[in-house]
């Protein structure tokens, strides 16, 4: 999303530890980071308690969700693979991936639960779910703290695989718009990820979520795609490929993964390659159709792995309207996706959950299976189009 920002989580209490190791353990130590935390050194966030004194009881809201598809989506597929423009099943059927991104995971509070996830997939019908690593926010991510999120993606990842869907491992770039300036941290990610997971055929590998801006060490050079986000990917899917054949792997395109289409001119040589198309209804029309229409003119395989209802500020509301264009558009080229967001407090429009609300306990928020009341505007409207269940449009086709 061009103009996002990573605000602090402003309601959830969190108290987090992870104890250096979970994860890491499973590999050898030539693939560890050369300084590892002792457990005296472990990362203790706390955030600021929200009040609970007006939390509401269940009997006060309206009933929890209930399973709605019992399916279970890597049974269905079975090791995905890429045909022409098509992300096609393990029998070569094309399919449709349908989920949710999360935020940046340093905002989300042990979100991925086993609830949750029944709740994502039973309940909402996702097929795919999106982990954001935040690879260098402001002053947290992968970059600073490499051992404590590696060992939180897999604990996450652990959850997920459990629960048969596919799963998005995204390096979550955004302020460090040029992907070369922590090359060497998201191999060394990769590399660990996919020595650990690469044999689950559930993996999905996303190697720069948004490059964006000018080189970091040349401010009159963009962030191009020939001399820039194209030689940075070749060199991670190569580690990725060391340890994980098969899986695939989607790049980001240039301008915040908006022009597809200068990517589809010199594509990437390799097997089970797709390229990022983000997009926010509210600011992205039918000029982003058309470069995604070029794209696949030109043999481009696409995935949405991020995509809202919203500005591409996050706000402004929802785009119903404008949404279902969209929709229309991604369902007619087969084209998967991912909504943002959930899993974080942030408030903006684009949040599929109210967990910013003090109506509800902590324990309320991650429990899953959560009332309407507790859904956004846009979580409920997200929901119905993961389920492909009818939806009542407001007058207008907007909502604040």
């Amino acid at each position: 999303m061009r103009s996002k920002v990573l605000p602090a989580v402003v309601s959830m209490a969190i108290c987090f530890s992870i104890v250096v190791g979970a994860c890491s353990s499973k590999l050898p130590p030539e693939t560890l980071p050369a300084s590892v935390p002792t457990t005296s050194e472990t990362i203790i966030e706390t955030e600021t308690v929200p009040s609970e004194t007006t939390v509401e009881t269940e009997a006060e809201f309206g009933p929890l969700s209930t399973p709605q598809v019992l399916d279970v989506p890597v049974e269905l597929y079975g090791q995905l693979r890429v045909e022409g423009t098509n992300l096609v099943s393990e029998s070569g059927e094309p399919v449709q991936l349908r989920g949710m991104s999360s935020g940046g995971l340093q905002s989300c509070f042990q979100f991925f639960n086993d609830d949750v996830c029944d709740t994502l997939i039973q309940d909402w019908g996702c097929t795919v779910i999106r982990l954001a690593m935040t690879s260098h926010g402001l002053d947290n991510g992968y970059t600073y703290f490499p051992d404590r999120y590696f060992n939180e993606v897999c604990g996450y990842l652990d959850t997920l695989i459990a629960h048969g869907v596919y799963v998005i491992v995204d390096w979550h770039i955004l302020f460090d718009g040029d992907p070369t300036e922590y090359q060497e941290d998201a191999i060394d990610f990769f590399s660990r990820i996919s020595a650990l997971y690469g044999d689950y055929p559930n993996i999905i590998y996303e190697v720069c979520n948004e490059p964006n801006g000018m080189r970091y060490d040349d401010p009159d050079s963009p962030v191009d795609w020939d001399n820039v986000i194209k030689p940075y990917a070749e060199t991670v899917i190569a580690a990725i490929r060391e340890n994980d054949p098969d899986n695939i792997i989607i790049v980001g395109t240039p301008s915040w993964s908006q022009d597809v289409d200068e990517a589809s001119l010199n594509p990437i040589d390799a097997e089970n390659i797709m390229y990022t198309l983000h997009f926010y209804a509210g600011s992205h029309g039918q000029d982003h159709m058309d470069k995604v229409q070029t794209a696949l003119d030109n043999g481009l395989p696409i995935f949405c792995t991020e995509w809202g209802v919203s500005m591409d500020s996050g706000n402004s509301g929802v785009f119903y309207t404008e949404t279902l264009e969209w929709m229309d558009f991604l369902a007619e080229n087969n084209i998967s996706w991912c909504n943002w967001s959930i899993g974080t407090a942030i408030l903006e429009s684009s949040n599929a959950l109210r967990l910013y609300s003090n109506r509800f306990t902590i324990e309320q928020k991650i429990q899953g299976h959560w009332p309407d009341e507790m859904i956004s505007d846009s979580g409920l409207f997200v929901r119905s189009l993961i389920l492909g269940a009818d939806f009542e449009i407001p007058e207008g086709g907007y909502s604040a």
